[in-house]
């Protein structure tokens, strides 16, 4: 064999070492990087398994608030880091967003939502994990617009007024000792009530605004109304200023306050004639003459502008 001949053998062989070379150390680096891929997977399936800690947690601090109030809430992401947290309500049309709050280092948050309706609340954490859902009630509100405070007999009184939240719902005015009239709200809340009656005095009342899937039932404010008698009036004074008066005490030019044959003295009198109401106490026995229930002082005729003999209309 020459030597030219060997010389190329060697160099082939020296070739074929080369690419097998190359083929290993290919290799070896795949394999070390499937390593080094499968090393971070699993870092990083550890850091975020570090990270959630827990469920996410979510407090109602009141189950019932008045409408218009606020719940208060807290609770916890289930993660050790910060991010944010979505409340969310469901009131029968779905979920929907309340607020959307942070969480500190440690995934806690605090937060407050208005009452509107009855409703159902869960926190929805960032990766998707939720809380319990917890129901909450609101308190519905009954106001009145302002109402006449006297009512002669043979007319009604006119009790109007909106229920919160808005809706159609069942109403009731309940006048204490004289039975209930009801009514339903309409659409926008509002009202209207009319009460009619039988026999003179002073009445307590409220309105209230039965439960629904809105809110819970709840009643008004008590409001009072006074339903005037009419009754034959005169009054007295001039030439019995200094005198005593039945019920004690001197009666005087500014004395104010009625007589009366029947009512203990002291008896507060609610008076109304033409626009005017005044409030005077029984001070004195009479009148006697017939047909006549009230005598009026020379101050209370003067502040309802009463003429000298006529009828007004009385609580008593």
């Amino acid at each position: 064999m020459s030597s030219s001949r060997i010389i190329r053998a060697l160099m082939s062989l020296l070739a074929c070492f080369a690419v097998f070379a190359a083929l290993g150390s290919s290799a070896t680096a795949t394999t070390t990087a499937g390593a080094s891929s499968e090393a971070n997977a699993v870092s990083t399936a550890k850091s975020e398994g570090n990270a959630r800690k827990g469920p996410v947690v979510l407090n109602v601090a009141d189950y019932s608030v008045n409408y218009g109030g606020r719940f208060r809430l807290r609770g916890k992401s289930g993660r050790s880091v910060k991010g944010n947290i979505r409340i969310q309500s469901n009131n029968g049309h779905g979920w929907q967003t309340l607020r959307k709050v942070g969480t500190d280092g440690e995934g806690r948050y605090a937060v407050k939502v208005v009452a509107r309706v009855n409703t159902a609340l869960r926190a929805v954490a960032g990766d998707g994990h939720r809380s319990k859902i917890r129901r909450v009630a609101v308190i519905g509100q009954v106001r009145l617009d302002r109402p006449k405070r006297y009512v002669k007999l043979g007319q009604s009184l006119r009790v109007s007024g909106v229920v919160l939240p808005r809706g159609s719902r069942p109403i009731r005015l309940r006048v204490r000792g004289h039975g209930v009239v009801a009514t339903r709200s309409r659409a926008n809340g509002r009202f209207t009530l009319r009460f009619k009656p039988r026999s003179h005095g002073d009445f307590g009342y409220r309105v209230w605004a039965l439960k629904n899937g809105l809110s819970t039932g709840d009643s008004s404010l008590a409001r009072r109304f006074s339903a005037l008698r009419p009754g034959h009036a005169s009054y007295y004074g001039p030439g019995l200023y200094g005198n005593g008066v039945a019920c004690g005490g001197t009666l005087t030019p500014t004395t104010r306050g009625v007589a009366n044959k029947y009512l203990p003295c002291g008896t507060k009198v609610t008076l109304q004639y033409g626009g005017r109401t005044v409030v005077a106490r029984v001070i004195d026995r009479g009148p006697y003459v017939a047909g006549r229930d009230w005598d009026l002082t020379e101050q209370t005729k003067k502040d309802l502008g009463f003429g000298g003999v006529g009828v007004v209309w009385t609580n008593k």
